[in-house]
């Protein structure tokens, strides 16, 4: 690393950088035969040639005088690497600023102490999700502006500066982490581009045939992936089908999203997360000049969003007692692999059932891998792990087999329930207390960086629940636990037929289970189960849960 600047250095490097000086590597098949070395470690033929001095000359007549310079300088390395001087010195985010228009949440670096900063902007537009059509071009809309912002892109990751424009469930969401020296210059730049955006045609076209090789490759995903999206269409209130998305894209033009944007973006409220080395006023201005760019300018592009029209993702919740299955065919059908989500509901509140239920997966994860995978041999991919879709957590299975078919691993998973409850009841005061040991070791491992400590505090921001001492809290309410209170949750929420318990069985079979497929649709279900052959009536006739979500300045916590 030079420890000085040197012009003269600079200039003598580049005074050698002549054409003269030049060494090319060049790579072909079509040199086979025709060279005369050979390198000693690996056998590669090879020749050596002096460029002759009439090419030289006509590089020299042919060079480029007014565009072969050097880089422009580069707006994004960062000059003030200096820490700020916070007089709150907070362990958790808090609001620092509400409008109309957006929400600010701050939290100052007290852990890491680098001049680095992290930024999160959720921009809530209705219009995003009210339509597979609107999906796509929500989607082609971050793309496009992510393909605009190429010019800074590569300046901005050498500088150590990364962002990220991406649709979410309400709307888009902007994301930057890096020094916060230059953080203000990008950020403005991405702003502006959203103020400032059109549609260009190409581009658009470019965008659209990358989409569309995307959505033609989707059936192509393995049956595991599969089981995990229609898992996640029929749960989520709001989720629209790929196969209607791409029916969507197929007839949209770049007109279409010109038409569509200023609608997207007429009703918006900006949800922002500021973390690390930045001041509280800062961060304010920041927030302001977006505000003043989106909402105050004389032809302003955004307006506030209505109390009514602030958007919650709603989970639909399963009925008691019940199990519902889904039986469905490989999208690609050459693929022998059936896959199989057992998902087992439990909507928690308290901090208790929580940590019950982490525990609980905690201590069924490698019995369930070894028992499925290592003993029955079900599949190289068996597992179990929580789920949490907006707050409402479970259980769930996931197994990819090829020995057996859907409806067989569901059985086999009923059976590992069976055992599980058995160790439970076997298990030692010491192997509880192991466990519990483990789990909160878990919940206390400090984050290593900024980006993992604003994950946390971003999804309880996203989410509505606003715990942010929620480690904190489950692990005293850990070190309280009886080994009977968990048998109790097992017994309440888990254990095989017991009356509350709420499952959804997704099935996806493979080409090695045609047949069984065939039979599973034909026979009628099986004493407390209901079939799903429509994933979107199934949606609309359930009822919802609430969201931990409110409106501006009303959560609920």
């Amino acid at each position: 690393m030079p420890s000085k600047f040197s012009p003269d250095a600079i200039q003598n490097i580049l005074n050698e950088l002549t054409p003269e000086n030049v060494r090319i590597f060049w790579e072909s098949k079509r040199f086979e035969g025709q060279t005369n070395l050979t390198e000693p470690w690996y056998g590669t033929s090879y020749s050596v040639e002096a460029v002759p001095p009439s090419i030289i000359q006509k590089w020299l007549v042919k060079a480029p005088e007014e565009d072969l310079h050097l880089p422009k300088p580069n707006i994004f390395i960062p000059r003030d690497l200096s820490l700020k001087n916070i007089e709150e010195k907070v362990s958790v985010p808090f609001m620092l600023r509400k409008t109309p228009f957006s929400r600010l949440w701050y939290k100052p670096d007290t852990m890491f102490f680098t001049p680095k900063v992290y930024i999160k902007m959720d921009f809530h537009c209705p219009l995003s999700q009210s339509s597979p059509e609107s999906a796509v071009l929500t989607d082609v809309f971050t793309r496009l502006l992510m393909d605009y912002l190429n010019d800074y892109a590569y300046d901005a990751q050498v500088a150590g500066l990364y962002y990220a424009v991406k649709p979410n469930d309400t709307g888009f969401q902007v994301t930057m982490v890096g020094y916060n020296d230059k953080m203000r210059t990008l950020l403005e730049t991405v702003i502006d581009k959203i103020a400032e955006f059109e549609v260009r045609v190409d581009r658009f076209s470019v965008i659209k045939e990358a989409m569309t090789k995307e959505y033609e490759n989707f059936k192509f995903r393995q049956p595991y992936q599969q089981v995990l999206y229609y898992c996640s269409l029929m749960l989520d209130d709001q989720a629209w089908p790929w196969d209607e998305e791409f029916s969507a894209l197929s007839h949209l033009e770049a007109s279409d999203l010109g038409i569509f944007l200023p609608h997207l973006l007429a009703k918006t409220f900006i949800e922002c997360y500021f973390a690390g080395n930045i001041e509280p006023n800062e961060a304010k201005s920041v927030v302001q000049h977006a505000e003043d760019v989106l909402f105050n300018a004389p032809i302003s592009v955004c307006k506030p969003l209505s109390p009514s029209q602030h958007l919650a993702k709603r989970i639909v919740k399963l009925e008691k007692g019940l199990r519902y299955y889904y039986p469905a065919m490989c999208l690609n059908h050459q693929d022998e692999n059936s896959a199989l989500l057992h998902y087992i509901q439990a909507r928690v509140f308290s901090k208790k059932k929580n940590v019950l239920l982490h525990l609980l997966a905690l201590i069924g994860k490698q019995p369930a891998f070894h028992q499925l995978r290592s003993v029955e041999q079900l599949g190289y991919i068996a597992l179990l792990r929580q789920r949490n879709d907006s707050g409402v957590r479970g259980l769930q299975f996931i197994i990819q087999s090829t020995v057996k078919d859907p409806a067989n691993l569901d059985a086999r998973v009923e059976n590992f329930l069976k055992m599980l409850e058995s160790t439970l009841y076997e298990m030692s005061d010491a192997e509880f207390k192991s466990n519990v040991s483990a789990l909160i070791d878990m919940k206390l491992e400090k984050y290593k960086n900024i980006r993992e400590e604003s994950a946390f505090f971003w999804g309880e921001i996203s989410e509505g629940t606003l715990k942010f001492d929620r480690k904190e809290a489950e692990v005293a309410a850990l070190r309280e636990l009886k080994k009977e209170e968990l048998i109790d949750f097992f017994n309440d929420h888990v254990k095989v037929n017991v009356p509350q318990k709420k499952i959804l069985s997704i099935q996806v079979y493979g080409g090695l289970h045609t047949a069984e497929y065939q039979t599973i649709v034909q026979n009628a279900p099986p004493p407390q189960s209901c079939e799903i052959t429509d994933i979107y009536s199934f949606r609309r006739s359930r009822p919802l849960y609430g969201s931990f979500r409110g409106g501006v300045g009303q959560m609920k916590l």
